[in-house]
């Protein structure tokens, strides 16, 4: 079933702006027709179990499949583009992209939507939801790992325990490397969701006295994370700069000067950005836990890239 109330909200999210007579982008709210269709059944339901009810095994084999560096994943997944409805008793994630709704529903038997909008240049939506005791069993799972959505996952769990209170998972990975796999995988949950990578053309002129005006090209990448939470960038920061790691990147932020609905402006967008000659060793080493298939080829592009200047400086 599909949270009618999630997609409205998410709808409003995806705000529309126009300047103002003082020539300043102001929020207003412009209704967009959308169609929802549910693509990949619910599990449990095709088989005929009534609700609350779970074949044998069910959760341990949930729980084999969502290892260390999974759990990590999915903590810092939901932290970015995920919700806790505690009115439904529900964790749902929204994301542009399939292959990480994908995984989820298949290890949970959950049902995945596809919201299409009727403007044209807004990609669709991809959507699973779990309620009950699968949204309970997965909430405890991640919520150790989390951190901006810690506090309301911690919300969620306590409606079923209310004595539950999420453990501290240590950084101190000298003396139990098997933390690892689970910081890794927050790095690289929040780079499917919050995460940006690419390639610029960036052209360049310059006047020289023996032939004029040259323009010069070069190939500009970048990769970064951008959040208006700075808790999950400061954290990951800080797992880059611990040891096995040795990236240095650079935490900076940028004051919004869009005006919201309420008459206040935006709140100011924090950017975590990889420094340029850590880029291809970024991606190859996160390149295994990247779902999303359009970021995870980056690794190959820079690799390109990294020959192309080689063959070029020949």
């Amino acid at each position: 079933m599909v949270d009618h109330v999630s997609i409205i909200k998410l709808q409003r999210e995806i705000m529309a702006y126009r300047k103002n007579t003082k020539g300043e982008f102001e929020y207003y709210y412009k209704p967009q027709k959308s169609k929802t269709k549910i693509i990949q059944k619910d599990w449990l339901k095709e088989h005929g179990y009534k609700r609350g009810f779970f074949p044998p095994g069910f959760f341990e084999n949930v729980e084999k499949n969502l290892t260390s560096v999974r759990r990590g994943y999915w903590a810092y997944a939901i932290d970015g583009d995920g919700t806790f409805n505690l009115r439904r008793k529900c964790v749902a994630i929204f994301l542009k992209d399939r292959e990480p709704i994908q995984q989820l529903a298949d290890i949970y038997g959950t049902s995945i939507s596809r919201i299409e909008f009727s403007t044209e240049n807004w990609a669709p939506i991809y959507i699973t939801q779990l309620f009950n005791k699968r949204a309970l069993h997965f909430s405890r799972l991640i919520c150790p790992h989390m951190t901006e959505k810690r506090k309301k996952a911690t919300q969620f769990i306590n409606m079923f325990d209310p004595n539950y209170h999420p453990p501290k998972i240590s950084m101190d990975f000298r003396k139990n490397p098997d933390l690892i796999d689970s910081h890794i995988g927050m790095i690289a949950g929040f780079f499917d969701t919050e995460g940006s990578v690419g390639i610029r053309i960036e052209e360049r002129k310059s006047m020289t006295k023996k032939f004029g005006e040259r323009i010069y090209t070069s190939l500009n990448p970048w990769v970064e994370f951008s959040n208006t939470d700075m808790r999950p960038l400061r954290k990951i920061k800080k797992i880059l700069e611990t040891w096995p790691f040795k990236f240095k990147p650079a935490l900076y932020s940028n004051k919004s000067r869009n005006i919201n609905k309420v008459g206040k402006y935006n709140k100011t967008k924090y950017t975590l950005g990889i420094a340029k000659g850590e880029h291809l060793l970024f991606m190859k080493m996160f390149y295994p836990w990247i779902l999303i298939t359009r970021k995870r080829d980056y690794a190959g592009k820079f690799e390109r890239k990294k020959q192309i200047y080689a063959m070029c400086k020949r």
